[in-house]
């Protein structure tokens, strides 16, 4: 198991744009690591759905996704599509040790083309929760965190314990 260091906000490879993996057969050490430091983090905080290979010092396009309508690598993921409608969600970062939520915009549904570790080309439609997920990721590979994407009005940032109090919300009704 290759569980690597979760780079923290101030990192300056987190707001690198990152590289675009050349030949995806070559990254599967990558991807290990992704879902290692992923699925570590998930068991010691009991939350976390998705890692983008800058937040393990790697400046490279690939992120690991773990939920129930997806589970896996996207090596160089790109949104091809989305949607014109938005909704606030509360979102946090593994970077941030994921100790405070922020309110933030995101498209309803996306539209992601990426490669897996075999170099086979994929599109994934998703939606909701899974959407605003992919879009935090990829935000990640382009020097983006969550909180450059904060809307400051009314409440707009509450610390984690405050978030599991409220019953772990997502989308902002």
């Amino acid at each position: 198991m290759a569980v690597k260091e979760i780079m923290l906000a101030g990192s300056r490879v987190l707001r690198k744009k990152a590289k675009k993996v050349t030949n995806p057969k070559t990254e599967e050490e990558l991807v290990r690591d992704l879902n290692d430091t992923l699925t570590d983090f998930r068991k010691k905080e009991g939350l976390g759905r998705g890692i983008a290979a800058p937040q393990i010092g790697i400046s490279k396009r690939a992120l690991y996704i773990i939920t129930k309508e997806f589970t896996g690598e996207m090596i160089n993921p790109k949104i091809t599509k989305h949607s014109k409608e938005t909704s606030l969600w509360w979102d946090s970062c593994f970077s941030y040790k994921a100790a405070v939520f922020a309110k933030v915009r995101r498209w309803n549904e996306v539209e992601v083309e990426y490669c897996d570790i075999h170099s086979k080309r994929k599109t994934l439609q998703a939606t909701g929760a899974l959407s605003e997920l992919l879009q935090h990721e990829i935000d990640h590979l382009d020097g983006i965190l969550f909180m450059d994407r904060k809307v400051e009005e009314g409440e707009w940032l509450i610390m984690r314990e405050e978030w599991e109090r409220r019953g772990q919300p997502g989308e902002i009704l």
